[in-house]
């Protein structure tokens, strides 16, 4: 179990540094780190109330280890737990703060979905952020949770490694809806647009 969570954590600790990698400003890894953490909570394994910086403020402060407990879930749910030390707060960057509710939420997710891709579909909507919005990353998380191969589904349709022309439909179609309940004044024509550029 042990050699498991190390697993998890250096995983997550992986994908956080290729998205601070593609972080241009504060901005963009604050945006980065709402959407995955939104997408935590989508799925049950996040609180729905906490704050991002707040995450990752406690994950920081609190200095537990995720290898003392018997899955990164029980870890992550320890460290929403912890009550913070506001004069501690402020010796620790909003950056760090940042990339540490990344990794909690990216380790929880791989924990959960260990058999799908989910390293590589958490950097393919790192790295889309104009497309993959808060509200997008909600309505995905509801569709994971019907189905967690969409994972898989999505990933591929981005990648371009999905040949499957009604595959593609497939998911073009299930993204088209995702846009509509999301940005309701979306034409069709725009929402497709966005769908077809999100493909590389």
């Amino acid at each position: 179990m042990f050699g498991f969570i190390a697993g998890i954590v250096a995983a997550a600790t992986s994908v956080t540094n290729v998205l601070v990698s593609v972080s241009l400003v504060l901005r963009d890894l604050k945006t980065i780190g709402n959407i995955l953490v939104t997408l935590g909570k989508a799925l049950g394994l996040i609180k729905p109330d906490i704050k991002v910086s707040e995450l990752g403020d406690k994950a920081l402060q609190s200095g537990y280890n995720p290898e003392d407990y018997d899955s990164y879930l029980e870890y992550v749910n320890a460290v929403e737990n912890y009550n913070l030390d506001p004069e501690k707060s402020n010796l620790t960057t909003e950056e760090d703060k940042l990339k540490k509710a990344m990794e909690l939420a990216v380790g929880v997710t791989i924990e959960k979905y260990d058999n799908l891709p989910v390293q590589e579909f958490c950097i393919a909507v790192g790295e889309n952020i104009k497309y993959f919005t808060e509200t997008k990353i909600k309505e995905i998380g509801k569709l994971i949770q019907l189905d967690e191969s969409n994972i898989s589904r999505i990933l591929n349709y981005i990648n371009g490694t999905e040949r499957d022309s009604k595959q593609i439909q497939r998911v073009v179609d299930t993204l088209m809806e995702v846009e509509k309940i999301s940005n309701p004044e979306i034409s069709e024509k725009e929402a497709y647009k966005d769908i077809i550029q999100l493909r590389k």
